[in-house]
């Protein structure tokens, strides 16, 4: 259970408060019945009434009591108001103040309109029911206010109280929904970041382990740059820890050609120099790395292309690779909840689009297309909170 914030009161607070006002105005009455020197059955009928009308005021008001109001809640409404306007002709002005939370218990219960006729009409019955026992404009007028002021009271505490409630459980649910997609953000930016390096590692320690007795000063060429690689994956772990990253476009382009040049595999670039904001290329450089990261894992490419073109307000990245399975094997590249999945949602995040897949003549091809200008959602790495 959440701990309420520092000076919020509890929820159970304003059903206490309603129920210790009925209290005091039966405690008043009662007073006052006492003071006409009544018989023992009209203190036994008072009392009795009042302890039942207690009750079902504690109904009616309760936040715990919702599923029972929504089931039983015009039966019970409707035996507080037997209990309310039945036992007048014995006790007289003495319960007449039981009006006012009959009426707020109306406004609870039951829905527009009907619940402003019920309370318009204990209103009314009140002020009739007092004229009838003092003709004086003035005690009618003290027994209408009374009831109208004591049912917009138990109304008000009372939804108060319901909405204050609904707004801690709407902030938790926030509150968990920003960890979701915290945790979310992370396991997003891992795969995105580090997946590219871990297997542009791997595929350098395999071409090392061929080198190493033909071509040491190749290998150790490769070797020193598994380090260079090696320390970029650290520290892009560490953007991921701190939460914000910028990539560049054209240095993930370079970085392309060198892995993909590494396995054997032929890239042609054709980038049209389009200017980007900062925030566009680091979305395009994720879509290149995640590109790279499939080509080197999913398929047996020979030849690689990458253009970069503008078109009708539009960046549009393309990236295609022959060596596709065709046969539906298990190393075809898209795979639900992947990095090609994430990559989708990226673009949709900054209002662009992306489409990915293979086609009958085993190229696979993914198109990027990002809006010109400012980023409009959210960039790589940038908590999604």
């Amino acid at each position: 259970m959440v701990d309420l914030p520092k000076g919020e009161p509890p929820p159970w607070l304003a059903a206490c408060i309603v129920l210790a006002v009925q209290s005091a105005v039966g405690l008043l009455g009662f007073l006052n019945l006492l003071a006409g020197h009544p018989t023992s059955g009209r203190i036994a009928l008072y009392v009795t009434a009042f302890v039942v009308v207690f009750a079902l005021q504690s109904l009616h008001c309760a936040l715990w009591g919702s599923r029972l109001r929504a089931r039983y809640g015009r039966w019970t409404l409707a035996a507080q108001a037997l209990l309310t306007y039945g036992p007048l002709c014995a006790l007289g002005l003495a319960w007449a103040g039981m009006s006012g939370f009959l009426a707020g218990a109306a406004l609870l219960v039951l829905n527009p309109p009907w619940s402003i006729t019920a309370f318009g009409g204990a209103t009314a019955l009140t002020g009739g029911w007092v004229m009838m026992i003092d003709h004086r404009p003035l005690g009618v007028c003290i027994g209408v206010l009374s009831c109208a002021v004591n049912a917009l009271m138990v109304y008000g505490v009372t939804r108060i109280a319901a909405w204050s409630v609904m707004v801690r459980r709407a902030r938790e649910e926030c509150s968990r929904l920003a960890v979701e997609g915290e945790r979310l953000r992370v396991a997003r930016d891992l795969h995105d970041l580090l997946g590219y390096n871990l297997a542009a590692i791997t595929l350098k320690c395999e071409l090392v382990t061929r080198l190493v007795d033909d071509e040491a000063e190749r290998a150790q060429a490769e070797l020193q740059e598994v380090l260079v690689i090696s320390r970029q994956a650290f520290a892009d772990l560490r953007c991921v820890a701190h939460g914000y990253r910028q990539l560049s476009l054209a240095v993930e382009l370079s970085a392309a050609r060198r892995v993909l040049s590494a396995a054997g595999i032929d890239l042609a670039i054709h980038d049209e120099r389009v200017p980007l904001h900062e925030d566009t290329g680091t979305v395009l450089a994720t879509v290149v790395r995640e590109g790279v990261t499939n080509v080197l894992r999913h398929s047996l490419a020979r030849s690689c292309r990458i253009t970069i073109s503008r078109t009708e307000g539009r960046l549009v990245l393309e990236m295609a690779n022959d060596g596709v399975p065709t046969n539906g094997d298990a190393r075809a590249p898209h795979r639900i909840g992947g990095g090609l999945d994430n990559l989708g949602r990226r673009l949709e995040e900054v209002g662009g689009t992306f489409r990915a897949g293979a086609d009958g003549d085993g190229w696979f091809r993914l198109t990027a297309e990002h809006p010109v200008g400012p980023l409009r959602g959210l960039s790589l790495s940038k908590p999604a909170l």
